[in-house]
């Protein structure tokens, strides 16, 4: 009796064991995927800081805010024409590089609106940038951080962490409390192979309308 309770609780114990070191693996790879979306996102605030109109900061800061929200109407506009186009074409992997698309102009909506408020806010109370000419070695060293953020996001499957608002927006009334997620999803969503054995899964009309919050015209 002893030696078959034994046995059961072994397995149990082992896969208590399993699921722990399955939570540490997400928290490192949590870890990971934040350093590759500072790289992304300092990178292009590098290039932005040298090559756009760095000898009048307050309208170079107008100019990445301005271009922000047009990037924000765009990718908003042509959102629900890609899902229509996506349910259409639902059996081709392209769909993956579309999406990895979708998603680096959502970066840069996200990066030039913070960036131009941001700066914006620092000339107004006089802690600004100071005029400056063009720096192509800063550019240059931003572009490198850049492309190395982007290309150790992609590797993980995982470039959707690189957008922020105005492209994801979250409501503190929705459940749970306490819900943000610190997990990187190791052994579930995060599987960068995916894109290699089968097409990205499409919603209906739908359900795609109800996940993204855009309304049904």
């Amino acid at each position: 009796m002893a030696a078959a309770m034994a046995s059961v609780a072994r397995p149990m114990s082992e896969t208590r064991l399993t699921a722990r070191c399955t939570i540490y693996c997400d928290w490192l790879v949590s870890l990971i995927i934040a350093t590759g979306v500072v790289f992304a996102w300092r990178g292009a605030w590098n290039i932005c800081d040298s090559l756009l109109l760095p000898q009048q900061p307050l309208w170079s800061a107008a100019a990445r805010l301005i271009g922000g929200s047009v990037l924000f109407v765009v990718a908003c506009v042509i959102q629900p024409s890609l899902a229509a186009w996506a349910r259409h074409h639902d059996r081709t992997r392209c769909l993956w590089l579309v999406d990895a698309l979708y998603t680096y102009l959502s970066f840069w909506v996200s990066m030039l609106t913070w960036n131009g408020v941001w700066y914006i806010y620092d000339q107004v109370v006089g802690i600004g940038l100071a005029p400056a000419p063009p720096d192509w070695a800063h550019a240059r060293q931003g572009a490198i951080s850049h492309a190395l953020g982007l290309l150790l996001l992609g590797s993980l499957g995982a470039l959707r962490n690189s957008v922020a608002a105005p492209m994801v927006i979250s409501s503190d009334a929705v459940a749970p409390i306490f819900g943000a997620g610190v997990t990187a999803g190791v052994g579930t969503w995060l599987n960068p192979f995916e894109r290699l054995k089968r097409p990205p899964a499409v919603q209906s009309r739908g359900d795609w309308h109800r996940a993204v919050g855009v309304p049904v015209l």
